[in-house]
């Protein structure tokens, strides 16, 4: 068959209408506790408004585009709020700009080539720096070993950050912590015996009597466990969770201009709802 010509078809958003599915987002997500999960849940309603808004003329095309667009932005919104969350909680535990800066460079190198973003690292950085931890090259190694064991386990980095954090808060490894990292699949009693050249029948007794530190269990787990999420990240699984993870970043970079307008948005709406509310009760009386 003869080729008669080529034909460009062009994509172009149009914005007039992305306000109405702004206001929408903001509002359904309002209600949650959960500030890392508000923010993928105005990102995915946020990107649905958007999606509604661009005029797209081949069919699949546009069912593609639509996906890129709401994966990206839930993702990056997530992605924004925990890293925001994370840093506002550092700073309340006294630490100084520079040095809330340095712990996220800790937290962003112990993942990168994994699986796990930013914002999970963060916010297991601020329950280690809370719990002792000494920001630098102690921090960092402790979260890379948090990321090596999750990815041990199959579970997030901020799942398996909480457990580490209980152990670095007491300051040893106490039988409920220990319980929890072998439910995971994690072989903690044979990882601890190897590093002591004790039987698993012994280290079990220490951990009864709070014998084994924080410094040692985490010692263990480095060296029985290091690697693995970058290892991981070579899967398919692995693979998938590191574009994922790809395109949070796309997505918070996208919207990170209109992020800080966005609180201060909201600061204006509470303010303008604050006062409604005190104009209000005379009336109500």
């Amino acid at each position: 068959m003869a080729e008669l010509g080529v034909g460009y078809i062009s994509i172009i958003p149009e914005t007039s209408k992305i306000t109405p599915g702004i206001k929408k987002a903001l509002s359904g997500a309002a209600g949650s506790a959960d500030a890392e999960g508000t923010g993928r849940g105005i990102g995915t309603k946020l990107a649905s408004g958007i999606g509604k808004t661009l005029k797209i003329g081949a069919g699949s095309a546009a069912v593609a585009a639509g996906g890129v667009v709401a994966g990206g932005i839930a993702k990056g919104m997530g992605r924004l709020t925990g890293i925001e969350n994370a840093t506002q909680k550092l700073s309340g535990l006294g630490n100084s700009a520079e040095q809330v800066q340095s712990i996220m460079d800790n937290a962003l190198g112990s993942v990168k080539g994994t699986a796990f973003g930013l914002e999970e690292a963060a916010t297991t950085a601020a329950m280690a720096v809370a719990a002792g931890v000494k920001p630098g090259k102690e921090l960092e190694g402790v979260l890379t070993t948090v990321a090596d064991t999750a990815a041990i386990a199959g579970s997030s980095m901020a799942d398996m950050g909480q457990i580490f954090g209980s152990v670095a808060a007491r300051g040893k490894l106490q039988g409920d912590d220990l319980m929890q990292l072998q439910s995971r699949g994690i072989p903690v009693l044979q990882l601890l015996a190897e590093q002591a050249g004790k039987t698993a029948e012994e280290i079990s007794e220490m951990v009864s009597k709070g014998e084994i530190d924080f410094q040692t269990f985490a010692s263990a787990m480095e060296s029985g466990v290091g690697g693995s999420a970058q290892k991981m990240g070579e899967t398919f699984q692995g693979a998938v969770a590191n574009m994922g993870a790809a395109l949070g970043r796309v997505g918070a970079t996208a919207l990170d201009p209109f992020f800080d307008l966005a609180t201060g948005g909201f600061g204006s709406v509470t303010d303008a709802l604050d006062g409604f509310n005190d104009r209000l009760k005379p009336v109500m009386s």
